[in-house]
């Protein structure tokens, strides 16, 4: 009840200032156009860029609306509360399109992107996505990396030397940047020291991906030209795959390990000892991290509160070369708006487009001057363009420059492949079977079964996604 009548205040707030907002007085002549904005990301950067945009566009006022509270799934749910109301924003971030798409939320911009000259130059793995049925309710904003944070600082201590058939180590003492999956398991393995009774000397080989490791949706992407991530082609999954089944198989035996190679510890181990307790990348006891670029700020607090030195090196490739895999996020035009083509505008600066690009880079080429001249570590560009725009990467090189080993992931960004989480429909349901207790063939059930027991799984796991993702696409957007 209490959180009904809060989000309840929270609407007729909005109420209050949206019609503030439409009663002031606009000046025919420049701004005729009202647009209201909403995201979960840095408003004082968002406003800036709304800015940029009224200056460029002077007939549309632009308001950021920032009682849409929350994040990611609880952002998207307020934004349906919202549009319950009638006080949807004209543009939109969401965690999930299928969710928006099947609420009503979202306007089919199919025809405006295809009118678009700029689209042409949005990778096509990205450009694919957020489609369904030939109707587009949503547009790619930025692409996350996903990669491994790295500790400079435990590598060069470590000595770790080449090690025929099982790693190798370049000249300063890391990682060769073209490692394979196979050599980043065994450096994990060979740089860890767990000797609880010393402290000081703790290194724990990697921390995983949301708590287990995600080799199964990376790793046969890889391998395969042919697939996308989590071995999706657009039609179907290949979980019994021999790729898939021997990526989850070293998933599965590492998530077993207790030792140190990862940040998965019995309850004992854990209870007793702090230095495994927090983020430990950030607090120097994990070598290395699978993480994604929206937490590049940890190279700076790192530097800043213990002088530790963290690189991003490459996701491992695999036998088909480096495919890097990227996070996508998403923003759509509401159903509700007035003005679709001005909304549409809008999204792009917001995102994707071109001349948006160039004002971010301007306002964080600004901002990153100030700080060295105050003598901070700039903050470094955290997320990265869709499309190959020219001029556009020789400025974000530029702001990235000191991320050791981020530049061998960003010569290979036309060749990314995105995650399927925010836009695939019918995705989001297979997880939640996968992890439900009353499935007999849940992720917990497998890990007690030991890797053994992988094809199996394989076998179920292919069955139940490909049957939701297929139902929810047959009916997603169609007519």
């Amino acid at each position: 009840m209490k959180k009904i009548l809060l989000l309840l205040v929270a609407v007729l707030f909005a109420v209050g200032i949206y019609g503030c907002k439409k009663d002031e007085p606009v000046d025919p002549g420049t701004q005729t156009i009202e647009l209201t904005y909403a995201d979960w990301g840095d408003q004082d950067f968002n406003q800036r860029m709304i800015d940029a945009f009224m200056v460029e566009y002077p007939n549309i006022r632009v308001t950021l609306r920032q009682d849409i509270a929350g994040s990611g799934a609880e952002f998207t749910g307020n934004l349906i509360t919202a549009a319950q109301a009638g006080l949807l924003p004209d543009v939109f971030a969401t965690d999930n399109v299928p969710t928006v798409i099947n609420a009503g939320l979202t306007l089919d911009v199919a025809s405006m992107w295809d009118a678009d000259p700029e689209t042409d130059l949005v990778y096509d793995n990205i450009a694919l996505t957020g489609v369904y049925n030939g109707h587009r309710y949503a547009v790619p904003s930025f692409q996350f990396l996903k990669g491994i944070l790295i500790n400079l600082d435990i590598f060069q201590a470590a000595n770790l030397t080449t090690v025929d058939g099982s790693y190798r180590i370049d000249n300063d003492g890391y990682p060769v940047k073209d490692w394979t999956q196979d050599e980043f398991v065994n450096i994990a393995k060979a740089i860890k020291n767990f000797d609880l009774s010393n402290p000081q000397d703790v290194v724990v080989g990697m921390d995983t991906w949301y708590g287990s490791p995600d080799f199964q949706q990376v790793w046969p992407m890889m391998d395969n030209a042919d697939v996308q991530y989590d071995t999706w082609d657009g039609t179907s999954f290949h979980y019994t795959s021999a790729d898939w089944i021997y990526a989850m198989q070293q998933k599965v035996e590492l998530q077993k390990l207790t030792d140190g190679t990862t940040t998965h510890f019995n309850q004992e181990d854990l209870d007793n000892n702090p230095i495994l307790q927090g983020y430990l990348i950030q607090t120097g006891v994990a070598a290395m991290d699978i993480e994604g670029s929206w937490q590049f700020w940890v190279i700076n607090a790192a530097k800043t509160d213990s002088n530790i030195n963290l690189g991003f090196w490459p996701y491992p490739s695999g036998s088909a070369g480096l495919f890097p895999p990227t996070i996508l996020d998403y923003q759509a035009i509401s159903s509700q708006t007035e003005h679709p083509e001005e909304a549409y505008l809008l999204a792009k600066w917001m995102t994707f487009g071109q001349d948006g690009w160039n004002a971010r880079l301007g306002l964080l080429e600004s901002d990153r001057a100030d700080a060295i001249a105050a003598g901070e570590l700039p903050t470094h560009l955290d997320r990265f363009p869709v499309a190959d725009y020219p001029g556009v990467w020789d400025r974000v090189y530029a702001l990235i420059d000191d991320i050791e080993g981020l530049n061998y992931t960003l010569n290979r960004i036309e060749y990314s492949k995105p995650d399927l989480d925010k836009w695939l429909p019918g995705y989001k349901d297979f997880w939640a079977w996968a992890y439900d207790p009353e499935n007999p063939y849940n992720f917990d059930n497998l890990l007690i079964a030991g890797s053994t027991a992988v094809p199996t799984y394989a076998t179920q796991w292919e069955a139940k996604a490909n049957q939701l993702v297929t139902e929810a696409m047959a009916t997603l957007g169609a007519d």
